[in-house]
């Protein structure tokens, strides 16, 4: 798990509470891998508070250049759980059991990759993360509801970071952006903005945006937006979706094509029968890695889903991470 990751894990590991069932209320082809998918959230215990989570995961990507709609790529089981002073996650991942190491948990500091049926560890990675200014702010914070927005101002106001407020769309938003300095390293890239962006009403997270500049100029603009529920007047986060815009600077050498489709609209509709005309000539035949717009543009924008199901509260067990303690 690299720097980068862990800091979008920082925010964009932020909410969720409630119980019984819960349907997505919002609207669009976006959503549907939501609104398709039935999400079951259970509270166990007396507790107020979210102290624990956990959910099985299925993530949906769609690539603009290849795909039309998006498709199951992978499934595991999410656990979120406070042990002490620190925010401990979990990642089970269900497919490829031939492959042994392929769990991993982490408390912001360290990261262990190990095989969950006999617990051996395959790689320990240390990071200093845990001691870095943007740690002190979203780091010991869980996000599974509501997030401590006067903590956030108090810390970003002390470590003199960008903090402003707007009415983004009707809704009074506080937008945090983050200098430079701040930011963990992308080994030879280069880290161009990076902002997190709060629903000060609700007081959950709206979006986190980060921007890098490749050493071959390529631009990648990763945008996560979390997904909420209402549940019972509180927010529930049941996933998040991932946007990411990758520029290329040029088209790459090669022939230019004779004809550009950009979608599927682009394709000239045939009838029935003469598409079965063309069948019957042997003139018709499955096109396989159809690349939409310029094959030359290595530019593309892919688009994740992860959507959380059999959601529980409060009932993840300690030594889910007892590896943390060896």
């Amino acid at each position: 798990m690299n720097k980068i990751t862990v800091f979008l894990l920082f925010l964009s590991v932020i909410c969720l509470i409630g119980c019984e069932n819960a349907t997505v209320q919002k609207k669009g082809s976006l959503y549907e891998p939501f609104s398709e998918n039935p999400i079951t959230i259970t509270w166990r215990g007396e507790s107020q508070e979210v102290e624990s989570y956990q959910a099985n995961v299925q993530v949906f990507k769609m690539n603009n250049r290849t795909d039309t709609y998006p498709t199951l790529s992978q499934t595991y089981r999410l656990a979120i759980s406070t042990v002490g002073e620190r925010v401990h996650t979990r990642i089970d991942f269900e497919q490829d059991r031939d492959i042994p190491f392929r769990s991993v948990i982490s408390d912001g500091e360290d990261t262990i990759i190990f095989n969950p049926d006999t617990e051996e560890i395959g790689y320990r990675i240390h990071s200093d993360d845990a001691q870095s200014p943007l740690y002190r702010i979203f780091g010991q914070q869980t996000g599974l509801s509501r997030i401590n927005l006067p903590k956030v101002r108090e810390e970003a106001a002390r470590l003199s970071i960008n903090m402003r407020e707007d009415n983004k769309d009707g809704t009074m938003v506080l937008l945090l952006e983050f200098p430079p300095a701040l930011l963990p390293k992308h080994g030879s890239n280069t880290i161009i903005s990076s902002r997190a962006a709060f629903d000060i009403a609700t007081e959950t997270l709206l979006e986190t945006e980060v921007v890098i500049k490749y050493e071959d100029d390529t631009l990648v603009k990763t945008t996560t937006t979390p997904v909420y529920e209402d549940v019972n007047g509180i927010p529930v986060k049941i996933g998040q979706i991932t946007e990411i815009n990758s520029n290329a600077p040029g088209l790459i050498d090669g022939e230019e094509p004779d004809t550009i489709y950009n979608s599927l609209d682009d394709f000239p509709l045939l009838s029935d029968a003469e598409a079965a005309e063309l069948e019957k000539s042997g003139n018709a035949e499955d096109i396989v890695g159809l690349t939409f717009g310029d094959p030359r543009d290595l530019s593309y924008v892919e688009t994740i889903h992860e959507v959380y199901l059999d959601i529980e509260i409060n009932d993840t067990p300690e030594q889910l991470f007892r590896l943390l303690q060896k």
